[in-house]
């Protein structure tokens, strides 16, 4: 889908093209619908995945090339700008200007905006898969000049020769014709200044922007951020502040505030919506950091237990240490005790010990003889028994 809007004069032509689907297509690269400034027919071309490069790549391309003079040539001033839908303030715009021919024939920005922040669903855009493109454009040089010069005379639609289909001739002729109805209609409402003249000049197109209308109002304020919705509600409100005769005095009252309101009301919906949508990334990277923290405090603590049940075991220790101490210099004062009382009867064993050297062989002899009287007594007790 695409739109086209005189700026300034005739000169220069915004071009607003809605690519739907965008995260959806698998081509490689995508065309616009054909549009005219100064008589040059123009398109814009995108790569959706990049063209050799991880951004998205979008270039003013000649749309007649193949059908114009040798040693053509012709020279372009163009913006294009990568709207934000959420947040226009954060559109992305770029400009340059080119000589345009046969060899050159499309020119524009290969790194135009990286594709990881294009499909960040919270960055606006692309909303609800459509990507929305717009092109500035003013042509400051044609080479050669085309001669044709258009008659005021009405030209007849010749339908006797059957001819292969342009759909490029066809787009663009559409858009020309809808331009124009859009600027006579635009100068037909604001030249009715009578009054008096409250019916409208389109009632029944009046009546199906009422319809619209009461479609689009009881949608929620979350589905009127969508563009499409937007767009047909201001579409619908600009139709209705002509004829509000539709409406009772307190509906017509309130249709003029909105249409007066929604632009506004629409962007401070966006812009909660964005901050929104930082609070809950930031309450999401804190809650993270809360379960971290709590973690933390939890292993601390039980850290904290076992150094407190070490604390208790070494006390504990500390008392059986100085029993055992106790129990050691007890015993070595025993045996202190002991060894003294071991040394003074050591130094009387001695002493005795060298007393009785030679008692054993005079106790053997005493033996001896003492078994010598036993056995003579023996033989002389058997003389007489």
């Amino acid at each position: 889908m695409g739109e086209n809007k005189q700026l300034k004069d005739c000169q220069e032509i915004r071009y607003t093209w809605r690519i739907e689907n965008f995260t959806r297509s698998n081509v490689l690269k995508l065309y616009s619908g054909i549009f005219e400034v100064n008589g040059c027919r123009w398109r814009l071309l995108t790569f959706p995945k990049g063209n050799g490069v991880e951004y998205l790549s979008v270039y003013l391309d000649v749309a007649d090339k193949d059908s114009l003079p040798d040693g053509w040539s012709r020279t372009a001033k163009f913006t294009i700008n990568l709207i934000n839908q959420m947040n226009s303030t954060l559109s992305v715009k770029k400009d340059t200007e080119h000589q345009f021919k046969a060899r050159e024939s499309d020119w524009g920005f290969t790194s135009f905006y990286p594709l990881g922040k294009l499909h960040d669903k919270y960055g606006g855009y692309l909303v609800d898969g459509t990507c929305v493109i717009e092109a500035e454009v003013s042509v400051t040089h044609v080479s050669p000049v085309s001669s044709d010069k258009p008659s005021d005379s009405p030209v007849p639609i010749d339908r006797s020769v059957s001819q292969p289909v342009d759909l490029d001739d066809v787009e663009s002729i559409y858009m020309k014709a809808e331009s124009f109805l859009k600027s006579i209609s635009k100068e037909s409402t604001t030249s009715v200044s009578d009054a008096t003249c409250a019916a409208p000049l389109f009632k029944d197109y009046a009546i199906l922007a009422k319809g619209r209308f009461i479609e689009l109002i009881s949608l929620p304020l979350d589905d009127m951020v969508d563009p499409k919705h937007e767009t047909a509600m201001i579409e619908s409100l600009s139709i209705l502040g002509d004829n509000l005769s539709l409406f009772s005095d307190e509906q017509a009252k309130q249709i003029m505030q909105l249409k007066d309101n929604f632009p506004t009301t629409i962007q401070n919906w966006r812009d909660s919506f964005k901050v929104k949508v930082s609070c809950r990334r930031s309450l999401s990277t804190f809650e993270k950091t809360k379960i971290l923290l709590e973690d933390s405090v939890n292993t601390e603590k039980d850290i904290k237990t076992k150094l407190e049940e070490l604390k208790i075991r070494e006390e504990e220790l500390k008392v059986q240490l100085e029993t055992l101490q106790n129990e050691n210099r007890r015993l070595r004062e025993e045996r202190v005790d002991v060894s003294k009382q071991t040394q003074q009867i050591y130094a009387l064993a001695e002493e005795q010990a060298s007393k009785i050297e030679g008692k054993e062989v005079e106790m053997d002899l005493a033996n001896k003889n003492l078994e010598d009287l036993k056995s003579n007594w023996a033989s002389m007790k058997s003389l007489f028994v």
